[in-house]
């Protein structure tokens, strides 16, 4: 047999090899059926009167889940004008002692209550909103929000509250508030009257209030209890102008609550780790010195019984052997009343330690009730800054004149996002200039 011969005789023994083992694979996943997808819950039928109540709920197989029962869905208004608020307030239970687990969506937004903002189509139609109410496992029950009616009005002042979560938070968020401020159009058709704030008024929904001259506020919830897979809280801003007239705006807010989703799923208590300063700040002579306040959502007592750190090193990530110092050499205590919280430092010396990048502290230990407690946070080394041989340069030129008029007014020579965000909350990039250069020339 020549050489030609017997190659290919060799491969036409792999390929048919290569055949049989393919076949049998595939006879091996037909003989093993795939798991059967699980039940899906069908939203019960119920009515869309103004006061709506659901009936009696079936009794399931024991394999599907029990969707939450709509007790009522209440409107606060029966007639609005286009865009303005209208409170729909959800009321439900479950049948299977699952309370704890129900959350809501009431149109596009999730939380119970919701102010709803209605607007027509051409054809005069309003907005049709819907109510969704979830239960343990995602089950959901879902009616139309009750009817009412939305009218074309004269124009009038509309206040809107925007949130967003503040970076390395645990749950503190920045709150705008955004005018329209023209009131209506003169008889005549000339401009409207000018509806200036003074002052604002803020309720938070979980029992705090705060007054700010400007139309921004902060908050944090990070305190809140965690009884429930979910907290809801419904914001409230009044706007006070020159005039005395009072303009109000609402914001619902849905936060998962972690505490209690580990001890539900998991039976593990977590640790709650906030940072002090937000970000780490490297001191002139090299140290890091980050504040730590660490606390539990549970009523007993909780035991640390055992510190775990590790380095992480600049070489790819790649960490040194953990250590396990005593629990009060770092936490200074060893136990977390209900209710209280530690509050400690802990150092990173980058001169000492060149190659570091990151100390991360995991902390294991017991609660009274004897279930496990879990916790983490770390000290890290921040990245070096921005420099002419290392840096991203900034495309948009328009973000490029931003940061140059920044750093003129903020008199320094690196700026944050969170700069930028508040001298636009301030009005000061009003009028703004761009460089016609375009974003390749140099900063100053």
């Amino acid at each position: 047999m020549s050489d030609r011969s017997k190659r290919a005789a060799k491969a036409g023994a792999i390929a048919a090899l290569i055949f049989l083992g393919t076949c049998a694979l595939l006879r091996s996943r037909q003989a093993t059926p795939l798991p059967a997808p699980p039940p899906i819950a069908t939203p019960d039928a119920t009515t869309t009167s103004r006061e709506t109540r659901a009936g009696r709920t079936p009794s399931p197989s024991p394999t599907t889940p029990v969707p939450p029962v709509i007790d009522s869905v209440t409107v606060e208004k029966d007639r609005v004008c286009e865009g303005e608020e209208n409170l729909i307030t959800v009321r439900a239970h479950t049948s299977d002692d699952n309370d704890a687990f129900l959350h809501y969506q009431v149109g596009a937004t999730r939380g119970s209550p919701v102010a709803l903002r209605s607007y027509l189509d051409d054809r005069g139609r309003p907005t049709a909103h819907r109510v969704s109410v979830f239960g343990k496992n995602n089950v959901a029950t879902s009616v139309d929000v009750p009817s009412f009616r939305v009218e074309r009005c004269d124009a009038a002042p509309v206040a809107i509250i925007e949130h967003r979560l503040r970076p390395n938070t645990i749950a503190e968020f920045d709150f705008d508030v955004h005018l329209s401020t023209t009131i209506s159009r003169g008889v005549d058709g000339g401009a409207g009257i000018s509806f200036r704030p003074r002052s604002f008024g803020w309720s938070w929904g979980d029992g705090t209030r705060d007054n700010t001259a400007g139309a921004h506020a902060t908050h944090s919830f990070a305190s809140r209890a965690q009884d429930t897979l979910y907290a809801h809280f419904l914001v409230t801003v009044e706007v006070v102008g020159d005039d005395g007239q009072l303009l109000k705006a609402r914001h619902a807010i849905e936060l998962l609550n972690p505490a209690f989703e580990a001890f539900a799923y998991k039976g593990v208590v977590l640790l709650f780790a906030e940072l002090d300063p937000r970000f780490p700040v490297l001191s002139g002579s090299g140290v890091v010195d980050q504040g730590v306040r660490l606390w539990h959502a549970r009523p007993d007592v909780v035991t640390i019984t055992k510190v775990t750190v590790t380095t992480r090193r600049v070489d790819r990530g790649q960490r040194a052997a953990p250590a396990y110092p005593p629990v009060s050499s770092v936490l200074g205590a060893v136990e977390i009343p209900p209710g209280r919280r530690l509050e400690f430092h802990a150092l990173l010396d980058t001169r000492a330690e060149p190659d570091t990048l990151s100390r991360d502290y995991a902390l294991e230990g017991h609660a009274k009730s004897g279930h496990p407690v879990r916790g983490a946070f770390s000290v890290m080394k921040p990245p070096a800054l921005p420099s002419k041989e290392r840096h991203e340069p900034i495309s948009d030129p328009v973000l490029l004149a931003k940061v140059r008029m920044a750093r003129e007014v903020l008199q320094r020579e690196y700026v944050t996002d969170e700069d930028l965000r508040a001298l636009e909350r301030e009005g000061r990039f009003e009028g703004l200039e761009v460089d016609a250069r375009g974003p390749d020339s140099p900063l100053p």
